[in-house]
């Protein structure tokens, strides 16, 4: 597994600077949220130096690794338009390829990482580019006939037997292409991509168990691996644990605020959630009710209690919640004996005497006219009025209307900001509130 501990400073000022030690340091950028967040606050020191350090010897090195850094935290267009303006070299040819690559402009990456490579070098990492870029392309058979050539100096390579595995996938020669991958995890057992498409394929033939396995193994290897997470939260929504897929959904989130696919998977999620807790709601009223309806004579009791009970009009359990002991024992040849009858009867339903009552007591009690027990409006806020009239705009009027959603959905709101967000759970917090936290309430992802 690779280590999530980053200097990223030390990482950056390594000279020189090599292929090798940049993507393994993409690698390790993506094995925690905190490596990621050091990327983007580098990115932005790196830009605020090179706008007040213009024409400095400096400057030329920051923004070749500005661009090295737009890179990798997958900003392809500003990180190609930054590493333009450096002087070229077959350093930054490559990096320039891969922008290429990602942007699915397949002629200009491989134009770039032909002129990447070193006279009389093999160079196999370059190649392998070349051979990925082939295949993304849709030529699987050039792309296959450059891998086997490779194959014969670098059989013990898991990139190697990830591509190859990834061009049969294609080819529809599955059976394979397992074979591949599984070699390619022989060799390195962390190897994400080859974790991911091992996933991906047990995901699509219904293999659940497997799928979760090596979905769960890549997102241990790569915790910011978005498509394995957004899978894993589908596989636990097919399996009815909502509360579980929201979390994925939300982890996604929380790293990629606009996150289109995962703010649609979440919604979708939570309306499950919200489903499957309404059916179980009407499934144990139903049950409750037939309970209730059970018919007084289906139970062995004395001929004095039944007696009692017939004279009294009370036929069924439920007319037996609505009395109390002290009715029943008031009534006339109601004994102590015919009261412990009627309780054990009652305990076996896990019911009791005067339960009915004590219910429409507590309902009573609790909205019987104290205006402390009213929903305040959004008037006893103190927010600014930008924030208010956003709050307004959604049709919310009471405090607990706006605590009861969450903070995805307020952001889902065009003109809804993350500072109202913050002003909203700041004032939620004086009333002993906060908003909704999801956790009551597609088809799979694939990489190419």
């Amino acid at each position: 597994m690779v280590s999530s501990e980053l200097d990223l400073n030390e990482a950056l000022s390594t000279e020189p600077m090599s292929r090798e030690n940049i993507l393994s340091l993409k690698n390790q950028i993506y094995t925690s949220k905190a490596n990621y967040e050091e990327l983007e606050n580098k990115i932005k020191e790196l830009k605020s130096t090179i706008s007040t350090e213009k024409g400095t010897p400096e400057t030329k090195k920051n923004t070749l690794i500005l661009g090295i850094c737009l890179w990798i935290s997958g900003n392809q267009a500003e990180a190609f338009e930054v590493l333009a303006t450096v002087p070229s070299s077959k350093f930054t040819c490559y990096f320039l390829g891969k922008c290429h690559q990602e942007r699915e402009e397949y002629e200009k990456a491989l134009d770039y990482f032909e002129r990447a490579k070193q006279a009389n070098e093999e160079e196999f990492e370059i190649q392998i580019d070349i051979a990925e870029t082939q295949r993304l392309s849709g030529d699987y058979q050039g792309a296959l006939k450059l891998i086997q050539k490779l194959s014969k100096g670098h059989d013990s390579e898991a990139s190697l037997h990830y591509q190859w595995a990834h061009c049969l996938d294609n080819l529809g020669e599955y059976e394979e292409a397992l074979t591949h991958y599984n070699r390619a995890l022989e060799i390195n057992p962390d190897h994400t991509n080859s974790l991911f498409r091992l996933a991906y394929y047990y995901d699509l033939n219904g293999d659940d168990e497997n799928a979760f396995e090596y979905y769960k193994k890549c997102v241990e290897n790569a915790p910011l691996y978005t498509n394995a997470m957004l899978n894993l939260g589908l596989l636990y929504e097919d399996n009815d644990d909502y509360e579980k897929a929201i979390s994925y959904y939300y982890a996604v989130l929380q790293s990629y605020p606009n996150h289109e696919t995962a703010r649609l998977f979440l919604k979708d999620a939570i309306a499950g959630m919200n489903m499957l807790y309404d059916d179980d709601k009407v499934k144990k009223q139903d049950k409750e009710t037939e309970v209730l309806n059970i018919p007084i004579s289906d139970f062995e009791l004395s001929v004095r209690s039944k007696n009692c009970l017939e004279r009294m009009n009370i036929l069924t359990l439920l007319d037996l919640t609505k009395v109390t002991e002290f009715e029943l024992l008031s009534y006339k040849n109601f004994g102590e004996t015919s009261l412990t009858e009627i309780k054990n009867i009652l305990n076996q339903k896990g019911l009791r005497l005067g339960q009915a009552v004590e219910s429409d007591l507590f309902i009573d009690a609790d909205t019987s006219g104290n205006e402390d027990n009213l929903p305040k409006t959004i008037s006893d806020m103190e927010l600014s009025d930008e924030c208010r009239n956003a709050i307004e705009e959604m049709g919310i009027e009471t405090i607990n209307d706006l605590a009861s959603k969450t903070e995805i959905e307020l952001l889902e709101r065009d003109n809804f900001t993350q500072a109202y967000v913050d002003e909203i759970i700041n004032q939620l917090d004086t009333f002993g509130l906060k908003l909704h936290s999801g956790n009551n309430v597609g088809g799979v992802v694939d990489i190419i």
